[in-house]
């Protein structure tokens, strides 16, 4: 569903530690741009993990459309913020972060003043979101590998944010020593994967920002994409990387695909979990997917 109208109010909500301080002065050039388009506009500054959801939540039901200024875990936080008010007030995303991957696969222009001018008068996206635990994503969840690497570069997160050369020795050290307890995956009810290593599912097409996981997945599909890697070694991630990169990882024989509205992962270990790049809780889980659940301005 795609709709537009012109919004005469406004809240900004910005991450001032994203982009090492750039969000900060970018949210004060977009209020700047908002108001001298007519909007009454309001600018909150998040002081730590939540303040965003709860802002978000807050202003969900008094402003025509809310607007992220941060990368996607401050997104995140709004888009649950709004969910949550059980609101369909509109997000429109100015991105600062390291990945930025809702703005690339929203296809989001790169000039601010256009970023900004499609909280005023952008066509909306009703888009879905998958939900891990009671807690609403965007882009994916992951369980094993990849979520060892996110817990292990949030213990070295500072107020300066991270960068994507954040994520290299995280990377390497945990494909070396991560032990790979094999997970159990169900979709839709039918076992499909008991020896998987670790396990993407998506809503988007998108990951990290550099990469494609999901050739054919959409926010618009009602469904939940799932890719089970088999690789044990730092080589398997290392050619996994390489064909995500190139837009080719359904081609590889130890990479399989599925789809469903319900997906639980399983293991008889203590597995940690990812949810939209942020630390979650372990295994077990199941995930669902809610159908157009947030709106987004976007492009035409």
């Amino acid at each position: 569903m795609r709709e537009s109208k012109r919004r005469k109010t406004a809240a900004i909500i910005v991450n001032p530690f994203s982009g090492k301080g750039l969000a900060l002065a970018t949210a004060l050039e977009a209020l700047f741009i908002l108001k001298q388009a007519g909007v009454n506009v309001e600018i909150v500054k998040t002081l730590g993990p939540g303040h965003a959801r709860e802002f978000a939540g807050n202003f969900a039901s008094s402003v025509d459309v809310l607007v992220s200024v941060g990368g996607d875990g401050t997104l995140n936080e709004v888009a649950n913020g709004v969910i949550e008010a059980g609101s369909v007030t509109p997000i429109a995303v100015v991105p600062t972060g390291t990945a930025n991957v809702v703005a690339r696969e929203l296809a989001l222009p790169k000039d601010l003043k256009a970023q900004v001018m499609l909280a005023v008068e952008g066509r909306v996206r009703r888009l879905d979101m998958g939900c891990a635990g009671g807690h609403h994503f965007a882009m994916c969840a992951g369980a094993g590998l990849d979520a060892a690497i996110v817990e292990a570069v949030a213990r070295r997160r500072s107020e300066q944010g991270i960068g994507m050369w954040h994520y290299v020795a995280p990377a390497i050290r945990e494909a070396w020593d991560y032990r790979y307890p094999p997970l159990r995956v169900t979709v839709d009810g039918a076992p499909v994967d008991e020896s998987a290593t670790f396990v993407v599912v998506g809503n988007i097409s998108r990951y990290g920002g550099l990469f494609r996981l999901f050739e054919d997945a959409s926010p618009e599909d009602g469904l939940l994409h799932v890719c089970c890697f088999h690789g044990r070694r730092l080589p398997d991630l290392m050619r996994y990387a390489w064909a995500a990169f190139r837009g080719s990882l359904s081609k590889l024989g130890d990479v399989d695909y599925y789809r469903g509205k319900r997906i639980t992962l399983a293991s008889d270990e203590n597995v940690p979990v990812q949810i939209d790049g942020d630390p979650g809780s372990k295994l077990p889980m199941t995930l669902t997917v809610r159908p157009k659940a947030v709106s987004f301005c976007a492009p035409a």
